[in-house]
């Protein structure tokens, strides 16, 4: 049978009429017996390419084999399963035929392709290892091998597992295969049996009320009769262990009238076992939401300080929990035990850019409220600048040119040197500098004076220091500067800076020095062959700068370990500057940002002025705000143009703004609550009216009666089922409701929720192997908050499962196709019908009329006798 790819192509031999018309009106000298036999030989020439481009295939019957081994190599496979894999393959390669082809597939989380198919395939010494091997999906790699199937031959799948599935797809996916002409079989993978226990999972009620008593249950799930001793954990403290007797099967450990305090709690249930195998499936976690009184988070960067505004909230009954910098939270787990989080006079030094984008994120996905509180390290000042948490305010920290600021001259020096090109965060250690040297240029004010030098074994000016009228022309420059040269050298480079500085006519005059802390080099003039000439050293020019009123911090990147740090410290001593060290380059715009709104003190405002009403709310309402006592200075902001300005300072800048964010709301108030700016206000009768009103207004508000959510867990997804109810028990249709989870990789998705009935919405999400993510159910029709809620998968669903399923083999197996458990000579066993074979006959032809087209040319020129 004949089969054309191109059979337009076959309209050229309509070019014959065309070559009987020439022949006919031919004047060669030929007779007539040559010349039909050229033309008849013409002809068939313009037949085989007439043939040749039509595609001609003929289609041939093949009972030729092509087998994919797909082989399980996850978690779950034990030494001894992967050598009975090896063996099978092995065993089913020696009744290969001539002509079949054969491959190798690894899988566990993804399939990789271990040997690519190949006719007379020999097995390889040995096959690599999976790179996720956490997790088994069968249905992946079903659809991977069927799309890598040479042609022409009848297909056949071998997949050797233990048929443990933990994404849960395999039977749709084999049900494709048949009509693809893939046939499946499936052979199992049977270990040694060894003990195990392990904790299934752990069942808490969803929602609690505060001080309400419930029980918890664990089910432990046994293989043999043995012992454990189990360990009950509230968030993360001991409060139960006991031993008990575990039969083979489900085992029901339960802990009677337990009662939970705060507004997220997670419980983990954990068992050493006197007999086991495998330890990573011993423990399970779940997760529940009180709701009772609302409660606040205060961390201050002097936590004593914070105890007045603690005890003032207290008093109105305000559950309030203080803590130090070093409580600062860092998961959004801890963030839930909370309604709302104030800030007070912390430095975002102390933040990651990740921490604070967590809880950027917590406000708007999850309802939570957030304040800061003013102080000598909050706001712009405090290095907030362009962070999550200035987006998430209420108020920018850019500030308006104030006339009565002295003018401020700052040059930073960057290191610029080969260790900078490191790569960080999708920068280099190089581009974060840059940035940073771009924070600093906007922290100024435009009569101030800023430039910028770059150095290595030399200093390169990148924007002189003067004052600048195109910061955008500047942030250009400064931006494309880059690294690769070599150690910076210090004295060269304060011996420019002192060069530079010295004359600006400045009342502040300031140098920032960055330099990397194991490879600050020419300490010393003339250290280096090709260093600086003259005599003294870097700390000569240090003081020298001081006693001409130039001051020097140094921003120095690495660890106190590293060769260089006492150096860079003594260096910032001796320049009466700052010293900043870190090892995290991602923090260095905020470092530059914090050091120069320190030396501008243009964000700082530090002078007795009164509180002015400017907006009506709940907030600062039964307040006589013409009585209120002096407050002795704020933090310089600017209101961002929907914010709420409620109160002001005398001058007009913002003392209190609000707006919502998100689910949530967030507060900006200036000045401070503590015995600094707010020394007086501490004794005011109307000090705690005003925060508690301050804090009842910002709590999160919560909408949990307007949902209920029940959820089904399926392979890798979770199944969301959400019903949205009225106050008087009808349903909400037809209403907008966005999920949104927080995984514990901190990435956050979001779905929006289909209507799938009266009421009824339905939402899916994918999760991650293990670990605790956060759900938000809400809608813009119900401003005043969601339904949050946790989910925990304590180990990755490989260490679920820990016999063979044959059932499930058994139903892949007659879902495609084929049969369970075959022997090795039965994979290359002869298919019952053949397939058919295509072959492409394109080149035979070609082949045929080059060889035709010299006897052509041949017998044209040769004499014919009459």
């Amino acid at each position: 049978m004949l089969e054309l790819t191109h059979p337009w192509f076959l309209t050229l031999a309509l070019v014959a009429l065309f070559l009987l018309w020439a022949q006919r009106r031919s004047l060669a000298d030929m007779t007539g017996r040559q010349r039909w036999t050229c033309f008849t030989l013409r002809l068939v020439i313009l037949l085989l390419l007439a043939l040749a481009l039509a595609g001609v295939r003929w289609m041939m019957p093949s009972h030729e084999l092509a087998v994919l081994f797909a082989v399980d190599d996850s978690a779950s496979i034990s030494e001894t399963e992967r050598r009975e894999a090896r063996d099978f393959v092995q065993a089913s390669l020696a009744h290969q035929h001539s002509g079949d082809t054969a491959g190798v597939i690894g899988f566990a989380a993804k399939a990789e392709l271990w040997q690519p198919p190949a006719a007379n395939l020999q097995m390889a010494k040995a096959w690599p290892p999976a790179a996720n091997r956490q997790a088994t999906d069968i249905g992946q790699t079903l659809d991977f091998a069927s799309a890598i199937f040479p042609a022409g031959k009848t297909r056949r799948l071998v997949l050797i597992t233990d048929g443990n599935d933990t994404a849960g797809h395999a039977s749709e996916v084999a049900s494709r295969l048949a009509p693809q002409g893939v046939e499946l079989l499936t052979v199992p993978l049977h270990s040694k049996s060894t003990p195990e226990a392990l904790v299934e999972r752990v069942d808490v009620p969803r929602r609690l009320k505060q001080g309400e008593p419930f029980d918890l249950v664990a089910h432990i799930r046994s293989n043999v009769e043995t012992t454990a001793r189990v360990k009950l954990y509230q968030n993360q403290f001991l409060i139960e262990q006991r031993d008990v007797s575990l039969k083979p099967g489900d085992n029901e450990f339960r802990a009677p009238n337990l009662k939970a305090e705060g507004n997220f709690i997670s419980y983990e249930v954990e068992i050493a076992p006197a007999l086991d195998t495998i330890a990573e499936n011993n423990r399970a976690t779940a997760t529940a939401s009180l709701r009772g009184e609302p409660r606040v988070l205060l961390v201050d960067g002097d936590e004593k300080q914070s105890q007045a505004l603690a005890d003032a909230l207290r008093r109105e009954k305000i559950a309030v929990e203080t803590r130090g910098i070093s409580g600062l939270p860092k998961t959004l787990e801890d963030l839930q035990q909370f309604d709302l989080f104030l800030l007070s006079d912390v430095s975002a030094l102390n933040l990651g850019r990740d921490q604070m984008d967590l809880y950027r994120r917590w406000v708007q996905d999850f309802g939570g409220g957030f304040a800061m509180i003013g102080g000598e390290n909050s706001f712009g000042v405090g290095g907030y600048y362009r962070t999550p948490i200035e987006q998430m305010l209420p108020v920018r920290m850019e500030h308006e040119d104030r006339q009565d600021t002295p003018s401020v001259a700052v040059l930073v020096v960057l290191d610029r040197s080969g260790s900078m090109t490191a790569p960080v965060a999708g920068s280099t250690k190089i581009g974060l500098a840059d940035q940073g040297a771009v924070f600093a240029m906007n922290a100024l004010q435009p009569k101030d004076y800023f430039g910028v030098v770059a150095v290595d074994t030399q200093p390169h000016t990148v924007v002189p220091l003067e004052q600048v009228a195109s910061k955008g022309g500047a942030e250009q420059k400064i931006l494309s500067i880059t690294a690769g040269g070599g150690g910076i050298y210090i004295f060269t480079s304060l011996v420019e800076a002192y060069r530079q500085l010295r004359d600006i006519p400045a009342r502040v005059k300031h140098c920032i020095l960055f330099s990397d802390a194991a490879d600050a080099e020419e300490k010393a003039a003339g250290e280096m062959s090709d260093g600086a000439k003259g005599s003294g050293n870097s700390f000569d020019i240090a003081a020298a700068m001081l006693a001409a009123k130039i001051t020097t911090s140094v921003v120095g990147l690495g660890t106190e370990q590293d060769k260089d740090t006492p150096f860079l410290r003594q260096l910032a001593e001796r320049g009466n500057g700052r010293f900043y060290l870190t090892d995290d380059p991602t923090t260095l715009p905020q470092i530059f940002s914090t050091e120069t709104m320190k030396v501008a003190q243009s964000s700082l405002i530090e002078e007795p002025f009164l509180a002015v009403a400017a907006g009506k709310s709940p907030l600062i309402a039964g307040l006589d705000w013409a009585q209120s006592p002096l407050l002795l200075g704020y933090n310089a902001t600017k209101p961002k143009p929907t914010a709420d300005l409620l109160l002001t300072t005398e001058r007009g800048e913002p003392l209190l703004a609000t707006w919502r964010y998100g689910l949530g709301q967030t507060a900006a108030f200036t000045s401070d609550a503590k015995a600094r700016w707010a020394t007086e206000w501490l004794n005011w009768p109307g000090f705690g009216k005003f925060w508690t009103q301050f804090v009842r207004s910002l709590i999160r508000k919560s909408d949990q009666a307007s949902f209920q959510v029940n959820t089904r867990e399926t392979g890798d997804r979770l199944d969301l089922s959400i019903d949205a109810i009225k106050p008087d028990g009808a349903f909400r249709d037809r209403m907008p409701v966005s999920v949104s989870m927080l995984g514990p990789d901190g990435v956050t998705k979001t779905a929006e929720a289909l209507q799938d009935g009266p009421g009824s919405y339905h939402a899916a999400f994918d999760l991650p192997p293990e670990g605790t993510s956060i759900f938000s159910v809400s809608s813009p029709d119900l401003p005043d908050g969601g339904y949050v809620f946790g989910h925990t998968r304590s180990y990755p669903r490989e260490f679920l499962s820990t016999e063979t399923n044959e059932s499930a083999l058994r139903t892949l197996a007659a879902i495609g196709g084929g049969h369970f458990a075959p022997n090795p000579e039965e994979i290359f066993a002869r298919p019952k019908s053949a397939s058919l074979q295509r072959r492409d006959l394109t080149d035979d032809f070609l082949i045929l009329a080059l060889l035709l087209l010299p006897l052509d040319i041949w017998l044209r020129r040769r004499t014919w006798k009459q």
